[in-house]
């Protein structure tokens, strides 16, 4: 039996006799042919694909053999013979004998390939009629389904480009384009949504359509599709407002292509009445906890002809202890630019204290203007952060030597690659004086993780899993050290790679995905071998990184068990973390 893998539903083709279930007495007598053999199919439905290269043979079993022999009718219908498909008896409508004890016959059918894109052939193939020393059983009509295998042709659609502009006082409607990448058969849909901060019928309209979501209907045949839209104008001076059109549906015969997303700029064509204000872009965004009191500045278009008064409102992680505005917590937070000024700036003051925090963002908006100046559009936003100067030393090790299982300490196992049983993991193991010192490693301890696996046990495949660590609850600059050792050496069937790493992504799924882990460094047998490490000689393994939010670390095995490479052990021990 071949599973033909080309559709969906698996198709079954049988290009060998397929026997009925004959259940014999021990006393039958093999030369007696007095009997009646009944007829059946031994299949319900068959399939083939339009272009198969062999004809199928279609078989009929008989369920005895003590019979005299006989005829068999069979009629074809759904199809049109000679159009669709051929039989080994040149008809649709046709006699197979079956010979004296015979216990099968068949006949073979051909479906006739073409070109044509077209629905699946649905036959039913009967036995009619049978002669002799045969019955009709039960399962006398057989399913046989034709495949077409002419696909239609499905267009990618996708827009020309993935921005564009277009002027708040254009006189004439902008062609947005979507060509696909080939025509279309049978055509289909395609569902567009806008989003973006442009209101739809206050800054500009999409001919035709009235919602942000719309459908363009394709027909048959085509090669692009597209829409139209129109700015409105207006008298206001703003900020340049953006439109996101995201073809979020295709279907029938169309799918999303490469460039799903456009997005539209409408450009603004209207002068402020006054100068604006912008945050300076030059402005420094990090400051230390302990960096007193700095300056932000603000450019202005040109020189002030009256007094402002600019507001600021403040958000982010910090509060009024960590910050403020010269000595003022006020927020909203007002400040004054005198008339004929071309610049302004505020002083604002970093609070140092004494605790432990994670880093902290002041956002601040300019939400108000007034007087001779005008809000920007450039950038009326900046984030600044303040970085804590009050890092704890951390330090973590763990020697194994309280427990007997390191699931009850916070370790997690995961399994990656590994077929082979999931038993075979890295897991607690104690023997006396077989591992090393947390202080050094030529000394002993008695504890730590090990894996163990020989294909005498449970065969050839896979190992792979990893030891994943309890979360470091630090950041900074890290420094971290495991302590490893092989056991069965390099030529004794050990070529297996341990691979170390470090992630501040893992959130504890149990699933290993590599984006999320930074490889640290790997060790082979052989690797320890030639730095004249012997069997159970370990080694201090150190690694430096850097973390900006807590972490795990973790140890990996890998090796494909063989009939030559059949045994692999790694002890380790003592996991250490340190900031600095």
């Amino acid at each position: 039996m071949e599973i033909n893998q080309r559709f969906m539903k698996p198709i079954i083709r049988y290009t060998s006799l397929v026997f009925l279930l004959f259940i014999f007495s021990c006393n039958e007598d093999d030369e007696d042919f007095s009997g009646t053999g009944t007829v059946n199919f031994s299949l319900e439905e068959l399939q083939e694909v339009e272009n198969a290269t062999n004809a199928l043979a279609i078989n009929i079993g008989v369920d005895s053999f003590n019979h005299a022999g006989g005829t068999i009718s069979v009629n074809i219908s759904g199809a049109t013979y000679g159009t669709d498909y051929e039989t080994s008896a040149g008809s649709d409508n046709f006699t197979l004998e079956v010979g004296q004890g015979g216990l099968v016959t068949n006949f073979t059918l051909n479906p006739i390939d073409n070109d044509l894109i077209e629905g699946n052939k649905e036959l039913t193939i009967t036995l009619t009629e049978v002669s002799g020393a045969l019955q009709l059983g039960e399962n006398t009509n057989l399913s046989f389904t034709i495949l077409d295998d002419d696909d239609p042709l499905i267009a990618a659609v996708g827009f020309e480009n993935a921005t564009t502009t277009i002027q708040e006082n254009a006189t004439a409607s902008t062609v947005i384009n979507i060509p696909f990448d080939q025509e279309t058969t049978n055509g289909g849909t395609i569902t567009i949504e806008a989003t973006g901060d442009a209101v739809l019928g206050t800054d500009y309209t999409i001919v035709g359509q009235t919602t942000n979501t719309f459908t363009l209907t394709i027909p048959a045949n085509a090669t692009n599709a597209s829409f139209e839209i129109q700015a409105i104008d207006n008298t206001v001076f703003e900020a340049d407002k953006s439109i996101v059109f995201t073809i979020t549906d295709a279907s029938g015969g169309l799918n999303i292509g490469t460039i799903p997303q456009l997005t539209v700029s409408i450009e603004n064509d209207d002068s402020p009445p006054n100068p604006v204000i912008d945050f300076d872009a030059s402005n420094t965004l990090t400051y230390d906890e302990n960096a007193g009191t700095v300056t932000l500045n603000f450019e202005l278009s040109s020189a002030t002809t009256a007094a402002a008064t600019v507001e600021l409102t403040t958000s982010g992680t910090a509060d009024a202890s960590d910050f403020n505005f010269g000595g003022s917590t006020a927020n909203p937070y007002s400040f004054t630019i005198p008339a004929g000024s071309t610049s302004g700036s505020v002083t604002m003051t970093i609070v140092d204290d004494a605790d432990v925090e994670m880093d902290e963002t002041i956002v601040i908006d300019i939400t108000n203007v007034s007087g001779g100046l005008d809000a920007g559009v450039n950038l009326q936003q900046q984030t600044y952060t303040i970085t804590d100067n009050d890092m704890m030393a951390f330090n973590y090790v763990e020697t194994f030597e309280t427990t007997s299982d390191i699931a009850a300490i916070g370790y997690e196992v995961i399994l990656i690659t590994q077929d082979l049983p999931s038993g075979k993991v890295l897991k607690y193991n104690s023997g006396n004086n077989k591992y090393s010192d947390v202080d050094d490693v030529t000394l002993d301890s008695d504890s730590g993780i090990q894996l163990f696996y020989n294909i005498n046990q449970n065969g050839e495949g896979i190992i792979d899993n990893m030891a994943i660590s309890p979360i470091m609850n630090t950041s900074g600059n890290i420094t971290s050290s495991i302590d490893v050792a092989y056991v069965t050496g390099p030529g004794n069937g050990n070529n297996a790679v341990v691979t170390f790493y470090w992630s501040e992504t893992y959130n504890g799924s149990g699933t290993f995905v590599a984006s999320e882990w930074t490889e640290m460094g790997t060790e082979t047998a052989q690797d320890l071998n030639n730095e004249g490490l012997s069997s159970g000689d370990f080694k201090r393994k150190q690694f430096n990184f850097t973390a900006s939010s807590n972490f795990y670390i973790a140890v990996r095995v890998n090796q494909t068990m063989t009939a030559t490479q059949n045994k692999t052990q790694w002890r380790f021990d003592n996991f250490k973390v340190n900031n600095n």
